[in-house]
């Protein structure tokens, strides 16, 4: 089982590091009576996918997730939600899957790679009699890439150009305004 659980974050981080243009980290998750390993990966400015194993003494569950990130105050904190599936295998019952919720809160703490966060994940198990879960936990990760300088420079100088049209809009408007208040008063 460590072999497999090794080689799954091995993967992981090969693949990350392949797509540094976003933000990728891997990490633990620890719940009541569960822990997990977990992968996200940004996909665009505020979606990002996670991918969660979590483990406990008598079942697995893998879940995938594409959640939205909301700024809560400064870049650090997120406040974040989700839904997607998952499947896995109880030893008492068989075999299940189904849908999952999320949503939670992340820090990135500034000047070291980590990520803090905590969640509540309700899951709908279709096929079984324990038809509904409501876990949740504690989790840290360590991001593997950032955003990067030049891309940090390129967001800048975009918000800088959208801020420049907005001011030509503007002044046009009020040029227009200004030769209808002409014309009209003209007459």
């Amino acid at each position: 089982m460590k072999k497999i659980i090794l080689s799954l974050l091995l993967v992981i981080i090969v693949y990350a590091l392949q797509a540094q243009k976003y933000g990728a980290a891997v990490g633990v998750r620890l719940g009541e009576s569960s822990f997990g390993i977990s992968a996200k990966q940004r996909i665009v400015s505020k979606f990002s996918l996670e991918g969660i194993a979590d483990f406990q003494s008598n079942s697995y569950q893998l879940t995938i997730l594409p959640k939205l990130h909301l700024p809560i105050t400064g870049e650090g904190f997120n406040l974040y939600f989700g839904a997607g599936m998952h499947t896995g295998k109880e030893q008492e019952l068989g075999s299940n899957y189904g849908y999952d919720l999320v949503g939670g809160v992340e820090w990135k703490i500034p000047a070291i790679p980590v990520v803090l966060g905590s969640d509540v994940k309700p899951s709908y198990n279709i096929n079984q009699s324990n038809w509904f879960d409501f876990p949740v936990t504690v989790s840290i990760h360590y991001v593997l890439s950032k955003e990067t300088k030049a891309k940090r420079k390129k967001v800048r100088e975009k918000r800088k150009r959208r801020k420049e049209r907005k001011e030509r809009r503007q002044e046009r408007r009020e040029n227009r305004n200004e030769l209808r208040d002409k014309l009209f008063n003209k007459r």
